[in-house]
């Protein structure tokens, strides 16, 4: 364990976004399905990407890195109904577990997910409900994890609720996308995260796979072929991953409560749902200068707000940081999902701000935040939780006195390099 102890500054000068681990998570697994040669640019290190990589590679890819550029040769990647047994984990992934398990059913692999911190009790009901009336057996432990999986994947009609998570639409537009005859995919509620889904059929697109999408459903094509471009076995082109407006979102935070920040390596025109991040700091009502691919924030005269959180919950955290600085009151609606992340979400970023000496309460659906335009510091529980600790440092910049992060080595779940950034803005950041 280690802890990050944070003296008061003031955060300035630009940074460039960490790549988007959704999109790399997406592309990695959909040139594994190509079974080809391609290199793919601008992969941030972290344990989340540790975790796909792992996976990927103990079904037969495999990778090299120079620098944030991947190379990967998937040439020998596991056929269809291999008969050896396979041990996956997954880490504390959840995309990385939730998206892999409906293909290994597709290829009819036997196989076991084991995982890491909280992923073994995060839900994967959806899965355990629709895949033994496929084909496809299911047998637990004690929580979730381990999972052994065995059969092959069959079917045309496959519904399912996506309410606790869009990664199950993910997973399974990928692996019926492998199965021999036309599908559709039913959601019996409504999409929470479309912006995620958006970004896969976007990527599949990339390799020559279409999901067709109406109000209710997907319709995916059988025996699809994962397709790489010529483009993506050219070393000096490839495949580059977007600017991550997730991790972008906490210096954005930063420079409208303390300083002013450009944040670049940024797609504006991204499906990201987090780019939602704007338009929240727009209400707010933070300065914003918008460039070619790049976002400036500076200190603003924040005002309080309503903020619908639902297809957003990984920038509940920094947003509900932000709103202590925010006159008047905060209410930050949609935040159902925050109870199955990383962490309970809502128990740990309002710990967090009661901690450095704000005001936050919750119900299930709703969190409420009192502005006050300081805070006092004090040693912050991060619950091994990444966008706790990466929050909680955003807050330290205005703390009156010192701040103290435990569990600071969770940032390299998805941001290996955020407390060197922090510094390189002038942050007052020592890690222990």
């Amino acid at each position: 364990m280690s802890t990050a102890i944070i003296q008061k500054s003031t955060l300035s000068g630009t940074v460039q976004a960490p790549s988007s681990k959704s999109v790399a998570h997406r592309i990695m697994i959909c040139a594994a399905l190509s079974r080809s040669k391609c290199y793919i640019k601008n992969v941030s290190e972290s344990n989340d990407m540790d975790a796909t990589i792992g996976c990927l590679e103990a079904l037969g890819a495999k990778f090299s890195r120079k620098g944030k550029t991947l190379y990967l040769d998937a040439t020998n990647f596991v056929q269809e109904n291999a008969t050896e047994h396979f041990t996956l984990n997954c880490k504390e992934s959840g995309t990385t577990l939730r998206v892999i398990i409906p293909i290994c059913a597709a290829l009819g692999l036997n196989v076991t997910f084991i995982g890491e911190g909280r992923l073994p009790y995060r839900p994967l009901d959806e899965y355990l409900n629709l895949l033994p009336k496929h084909g496809v057996s299911c047998t637990m432990g004690e929580s979730f994890l381990p999972l052994t999986i065995s059969g092959k994947l069959s079917g045309e009609v496959f519904e399912i609720s996506p309410k606790v998570s869009s990664q199950y639409v993910t997973g399974l537009l990928l692996a019926l996308s492998l199965l021999d005859n036309d599908t559709t995919l039913k959601l019996s509620s409504a999409l929470v995260g479309g912006q995620y889904v958006d970004l896969t059929t976007d990527v599949m697109r990339k390799f020559s796979v279409e999901a067709t999408k109406s109000e209710n459903s997907y319709s995916i094509k059988g025996n699809s072929k994962f397709t790489c471009q010529p483009d993506y076995s050219i070393e000096s082109k490839g495949l580059i991953v977007e600017g991550d407006w997730s991790q972008a979102g906490f210096f954005l935070c930063a420079g409208a409560i303390n300083g002013d920040i450009t944040v670049t390596g940024l797609d504006l025109n991204s499906a990201q749902g987090d780019k939602a991040i704007l338009d929240i700091l727009k209400a707010y009502g933070a300065k914003i200068t918008l460039g070619e691919n790049s976002v400036r924030v500076e200190k603003s005269a924040l005002k309080g707000c309503v903020i619908d959180a639902l297809d957003t919950p990984d920038l509940v955290p920094v947003v509900a940081l932000t709103a202590v600085f925010a006159e008047g009151k905060t209410e930050i609606t949609g935040v159902e999902r925050l109870k199955f992340k990383e962490s309970d979400r809502l128990l740990s970023t309002s710990d967090m701000i009661k901690s450095l000496g704000g005001s936050a309460s919750y119900t299930d659906s709703c969190m409420t935040i009192c502005g006050q335009g300081y805070l006092t510091g004090g040693t912050v529980k991060a619950y091994n939780d990444h966008r706790i600790v990466m929050a909680s440092a955003v807050g330290a910049l205005e703390c009156e006195t010192d701040t103290v992060i435990e569990d600071a080595h969770a940032v390299n779940k998805s941001y290996t390099d955020f407390f060197d950034d922090y510094r390189d803005l002038g942050g007052k950041v020592n890690v222990e």
